[in-house]
Order: C-alpha cells, then sequence, then structure tokens
C-alpha cells in the first residue's frame, strides 16, 4: 500500500491509535493502543484474556484510528488483522518508542501475550 509523506510523518510520532474491534450485533468496542509501523503493517500487543483478543478471533476486521492533535491531521487504516509471533521484539519496540529509556521488564516473552498485525486494505488520512 502506497502512503504519503504526510501519512508517514503521523505514524512516525509515539501517537496512541484507537483500535476498534467489531461486537456483534452491539457497537465497535474502542481501545486505545500502543503501535508498531514498519511502512507496510501495523503490530499491536494484547493478551489472550482481553476483550478486544476475543472479539479479534471471531472476526479479524480491524479499524485504527490515530490522531495528531498538534498537526489537527488523523491517518485511519482498516483491514484484516492476523496473529504473529515475535512479542518480545514488539514489546522492545513499543516500549523504546513510548517509554524511551525504559525497560520492557524481564518478561516480554509472556505466553499471554499475542501480537495482531494489520496490513491496511485502505489506508486515509485528513484533518
Amino acid at each position: 500500500m502506497q502512503t504519503t509523506p504526510e501519512i508517514e510523518a503521523v505514524l512516525a510520532k509515539p501517537l496512541h491509535a484507537v483500535a476498534g474491534f467489531n461486537r456483534p450485533g452491539h457497537p465497535p468496542q474502542l481501545s486505545v493502543v500502543w503501535f508498531d509501523w514498519d511502512g507496510t503493517t501495523f503490530r499491536l500487543s494484547t493478551l489472550r484474556t482481553r476483550l478486544k483478543y476475543r472479539l479479534f478471533t471471531r472476526d479479524p476486521h480491524l479499524s485504527l484510528l490515530i490522531n495528531d492533535h498538534e498537526t489537527l491531521t488523523y491517518v485511519a487504516a482498516v483491514g484484516e488483522a492476523h496473529e504473529e509471533g515475535g512479542h518480545a521484539e514488539l514489546a522492545k519496540r513499543l516500549f523504546a518508542r513510548y517509554l524511551p529509556g525504559q525497560d520492557p521488564g524481564d518478561n516480554p516473552a509472556d505466553p499471554d501475550r499475542v501480537v495482531l498485525a494489520l496490513t491496511p486494505e485502505r489506508l486515509t488520512s485528513g484533518s
């Protein structure tokens, strides 16, 4: 998926994303999350015991909204997510991005933690 310099500038900042997970017969469940963006794929960390993980296992469609309040610009991403390994590496990247200088702890490979990966089908921005 092609991005623009404006989208990449927003996604390079340590902003929070709001993740929307589908709930059958109800409004989406929204959750504020940290994210990692490698230029093509968003990666999020969650626990298997969280509602967002249970909703993901029922319906892998995911929406993300990242709002840059300084520039009044947002980026929206939608698509079908999948689960992947590599949580320990993701934890290190997330801590470096959001809490520079802090250690993710002794157990970043917690077996209850999972990585949800979203390569967006659609990526838009606006103000």
